[in-house]
């Protein structure tokens, strides 16, 4: 983009405003999501947020969630709160997906899973997905495509049999309680509209 400079300007212009009406915005983002048929739930701290989203989980009689694009949730380990609750968590990122099936933590903020090779992928692949749900082919090569697509039919049994989500947000929209989320992979998507409830 030719403007891109007046672009990113804009962009540290807005969120320096919203640090300095956060409390007002808040209550305004508050009142447009009721208004529109949502619910708001205020913590003070990351262990009270991950006792609110245990309780909702609970409350629908689920026990497993699929999740998607929440920096949040890793701060506050959400996933190990749920677990202790009797709550699975599934990731849904293709990333995020990596790294729980292996065992292991994000390496990067951006890149989760930037320190797995192909090979190593497919091998998680193949000897954890049937845990979880969907097994990867037997015969499971580490060309990506093949990877994909063994991700893609993993992930999309588990949207199709999932009934509550949990979800970050890249912006709340306060004057209209809207919440947008930026995804490449289509997850964001499933995650936000197939399940009956969203924790966001």
């Amino acid at each position: 983009l030719s403007d891109w400079e007046q672009l990113r300007d804009a962009g540290a212009a807005i969120k320096d405003y919203v640090i300095q009406h956060m409390d007002e915005l808040l209550i305004e983002l508050e009142r447009n999501v009721t208004r529109h048929g949502g619910v708001v739930h205020w913590a003070r701290n990351g262990a009270e947020a991950n006792a609110i989203v245990a309780d909702l989980v609970k409350a629908t009689g689920e026990t497993s969630v699929v999740k998607v694009k929440s920096m949040t949730t890793a701060e506050t380990e959400l996933n190990v709160a749920l677990e202790h609750e009797g709550i699975t968590p599934y990731e849904t990122d293709l990333a995020e997906l990596i790294v729980q099936l292996g065992d292991e933590l994000p390496s990067h903020i951006l890149v989760p899973a930037i320190h797995k090779n192909r090979s190593q992928i497919r091998d998680i692949f193949r000897d954890k997905m049937g845990e979880s749900g969907l097994a990867a082919p037997a015969d499971l090569s580490d060309n990506p495509t093949e990877l994909t697509a063994a991700a893609r039919a993993h992930l999309r049994d588990r949207f199709l049999s999932a009934k509550v989500a949990i979800s970050g947000a890249n912006f709340l929209i306060a004057d209209s309680g809207g919440l947008v989320v930026v995804e490449s992979e289509g997850n964001g998507r499933m995650c936000l509209t197939l399940p009956d409830t969203l924790i966001s």
